[in-house]
């Protein structure tokens, strides 16, 4: 057995791992490429936190245009936003500390920076003085990232995508697309959609030094400054994130990661010259997925593979039940094994479900937005609901239970609907911006 069949196998075997999507690159040509149906390679999901990597580059474009320079302090940065008898220590942060999460924070800002009232989410992360020295520590904070977005949006007076569309995106030949919050700003942190190979090309330009096709996309010097590992994270508890943390990129067994939950990642790995990303929605984020790249992919990165063949998400079995189902209320349950998680799960009502033969159709009403879904034999991707979020749907029996699994294909996320005995609704992984049926779809 290869050592990518052996990954399979393994991935197969592990009830904590669902992979969506593999491409490995080995000195710029493409080892292997594969997508687990219902998942195409046109699919632009929602990678979470390897977002950060796309605003931190932003912010290593607008410091090689001289827009500010990494030393800059904040508070001169956005005068405008600096609060009245701001701390000591708020007043030290600068741009540095921001893209390394090493501002002296004690906890996450994202809730203060979203809460705002105005509006004004850089603000409110300024009133929060720093619990410890600046520089001192590492704590995951989702709201210095929100920052690097609106250092480049103020400093250029534009859009994030706006800035990065002519310098990253068009370069690159990608297109992705990013969520935006209610005054029509990125995130920074979070939301940025894009396809498998759009998520490569970015480690790939990160492998080779910035640099695409030729030409110097990322100036010269970024890259180096990005990956190298600021700040100790030795404290965290799982070993594969105590290895430093560099510029919104964390330090690797080998090389370093872009890395969103449920296991949205890019490995640029500079020694062998490769990059590995893939695309998953495991229960335990990526821990699990992260062990198995090292244990099998890494190590055999120069052998030969064979082709992984055909891969799809596992489907509901069929014990051959005919039905009809129906529930007025689906309550939030579980509904597979243990370890499926149950947050932000939406209100479903009026689920109806029926066959005729291997056809199936399924109605149900998500948060009072009713919706219509028909499919089999297998997987049947459509688009539902107002917004015309993709879905794919695949259904069965067990025992005399219906069992529906709604695959959201621009995101990690599956949600499995259970009508008859044991009724119930559950997310096999909880979508982490909530459950709202139109936030399950790549945003234009």
């Amino acid at each position: 057995m290869d050592a990518l069949a052996a990954f399979l196998a393994a991935a197969d075997a592990s009830p904590l791992v669902s992979l969506h999507s593999l491409l490995v690159k080995v000195r710029g040509e493409t080892k292997v490429e594969a997508y687990w149906t219902p998942y195409v390679a046109s699919d632009r999901t929602l990678v979470y936190s390897a977002s950060k990597t796309v605003a931190a580059t932003a912010v290593g474009l607008a410091v090689g245009e001289g827009l500010f320079g990494l030393d800059d302090r904040i508070v001169d940065l956005l005068p405008e936003s600096v609060p009245d008898g701001v701390d000591d220590r708020t007043a030290e942060l600068t741009v540095h500390h921001i893209l390394s999460m090493s501002t002296g924070h004690d906890a996450d800002t994202l809730d203060a920076v979203r809460a705002a009232p105005d509006g004004d989410g850089a603000r409110a992360l300024l009133s929060i003085p720093p619990q410890t020295p600046v520089g001192s520590r590492h704590v995951y904070n989702n709201g210095a990232s929100w920052l690097l977005g609106e250092l480049v949006r103020r400093r250029t007076g534009g859009s994030l995508m706006a800035f990065l569309r002519p310098r990253l995106f068009e370069p690159l030949g990608i297109a992705p697309a990013w969520e935006v919050d209610r005054l029509g700003r990125e995130w920074g942190f979070s939301g940025c959609r894009l396809t498998t190979r759009e998520l490569s090309a970015i480690g790939e330009l990160y492998l080779n030094d910035g640099v695409h096709d030729g030409r110097r996309v990322l100036p010269e010097g970024w890259v180096a400054a990005a990956s190298t590992m600021h700040i100790d994270t030795r404290f965290e508890e799982n070993p594969d994130w105590a290895l430093g943390y560099g510029y919104q990129v964390w330090g690797g067994r080998e090389g370093y990661r872009l890395d969103g939950a449920y296991g949205q990642f890019s490995f640029v790995l500079p020694e062998p010259e490769a990059t590995i990303t893939l695309t998953s929605g495991g229960i335990e984020g990526g821990k699990a997925v992260l062990e198995l790249v090292f244990e099998h992919l890494v190590p055999a990165l120069a052998e030969p593979w064979a082709s992984p063949g055909e891969l799809a998400l596992p489907m509901p079995t069929d014990a051959g039940a005919s039905g009809p189902w129906s529930a007025a209320v689906v309550p939030p349950r579980p509904v597979l094994a243990p370890g499926s998680v149950q947050g932000c799960v939406p209100e479903v009502t009026d689920a109806r479900a029926s066959r005729d033969g291997d056809r199936w159709t399924l109605a149900l009403t998500w948060d009072g937005v009713p919706l219509s879904l028909a499919g089999g034999p297998g997987w049947t991707r459509q688009l539902v609901g107002p917004d015309n979020v993709p879905v794919a749907l695949a259904m069965g029996t067990e025992g005399s239970d219906a069992v529906a699994h709604l695959v959201f294909t621009d995101t990690p996320h599956v949600l499995v609907v259970r009508l008859g005995a044991r009724t119930g609704v559950a997310w096999l992984t909880s979508p982490l911006h909530g459950p709202a049926l139109r936030d399950l779809r790549t945003w234009a």
